[in-house]
């Protein structure tokens, strides 16, 4: 029998920026997506989409919603989690600068990230709003 080969903390960054891409109940074995990822770092679809499982028990969205993702998660995978909840930004970097690597496409640090965007919106709102509901719905009403 041989031994299960751990974790590496690439494998997880990678893993984590794809359970951020596709959601929690689409994940499967079978996903596109999920073998892709399978594929370049050289584990199963199932150790995947069961690392994804591993992740979901962080997820306060999902327990809010009744879901609780697996429980054996790793010191690690809550390391991860932890490092990168709240800063996608940075898990997109790490991730895309690890699968360049992996993938021997060129410099790993060579990556360019599309520059978040703000802008002002003014939205238009009627006054007295209820007002008007209300005499529509009496005029409506009325013989």
């Amino acid at each position: 029998m041989s031994k299960q080969r751990s974790w590496t903390r690439e494998e997880e960054i990678i893993v984590l920026e794809l359970y951020c891409k596709i959601p929690f109940k689409n994940s499967s074995k079978s996903h596109p997506k999920v073998i892709e990822v399978a594929n370049l770092i050289n584990r199963s679809p199932s150790s995947v989409n069961m690392k994804i499982g591993n992740f979901g028990s962080f997820d306060f969205a999902l327990k809010q919603k009744g879901i609780v993702g697996l429980s054996n998660a790793s010191k690690l995978d809550e390391e991860i989690w932890d490092e990168f909840n709240n800063n996608w930004d940075k898990l997109t970097y790490e991730s895309e600068k690890i699968k360049k690597k992996l993938r021997n496409t060129g410099e790993e640090n060579d990556i360019t990230m599309p520059q978040g965007k703000e802008q002002v919106v003014t939205v238009r709102q009627r006054v007295n709003q209820s007002f008007f509901r209300k005499e529509i719905i009496i005029t409506a009403n009325t013989p």
